[in-house]
């Protein structure tokens, strides 16, 4: 091979790496972010959503949404959750789910760490902000209500549809958006 081929491989070798280190990646969609600092703040919560929608027991047909809140595992929300308020700092961030019943506030606390929610160490959900909106989902999976001690079914409405879900090998999710 002469020289001249030599360096004009060289040239267009060089040029050709020059060109790909210094090209620019495509942007990517946004991961949804869970620092604590984009979640922080009272966040009104609405399209909030239980699935199941229904359960049967007994032959009766239970709204499990107006029911599932007054569980002992919701601390006696009563109502579905209206708001969402998230402090912290880097470490042991806290999400207070709050709902109003009479003008009186009820709240429920769970822990917040990197986006999941959790209750006594057991995982319970997760939250995050994605398009200025908060999406918020709770997840109650089936193993966690077999390991629920008998006195979480007691013999409240709540306590037997809990039941129910634990016994039809159901999950229980709940999803709600957010809006400051």
């Amino acid at each position: 091979m002469c020289i001249k081929q030599w360096a004009v491989a060289l040239l267009f070798g060089s040029l050709v790496l020059g060109t790909t280190s210094c090209a620019k990646e495509e942007p990517q969609e946004p991961l949804p972010c869970v620092f604590p600092d984009i979640l922080a703040g009272v966040w009104n919560l609405s399209d909030v959503t239980v699935s199941p929608e229904t359960i049967t027991v007994g032959g009766t047909e239970y709204k499990v949404a107006d029911h599932i809140f007054k569980a002992s595992i919701f601390n006696g929300l009563t109502v579905a959750p209206s708001k969402l308020k998230i402090v912290g700092e880097t470490t042991g961030e806290k999400a207070t789910l709050i709902s109003v019943v009479d003008g009186v506030e009820k709240t429920f606390e769970v822990a917040l760490k990197d986006g999941k929610l959790s209750v006594h160490n057991f995982p319970f959900g997760s939250v995050a902000r994605k398009d200025g909106q908060l999406k918020l989902e709770i997840a109650v999976a089936n193993n966690l209500l077999d390991q629920m001690p008998p006195s979480h079914f007691a013999n409240s409405e709540a306590g037997i549809i809990l039941k129910a879900l634990a016994d039809q090998g159901l999950d229980l999710k709940i999803t709600a958006t957010g809006t400051k």
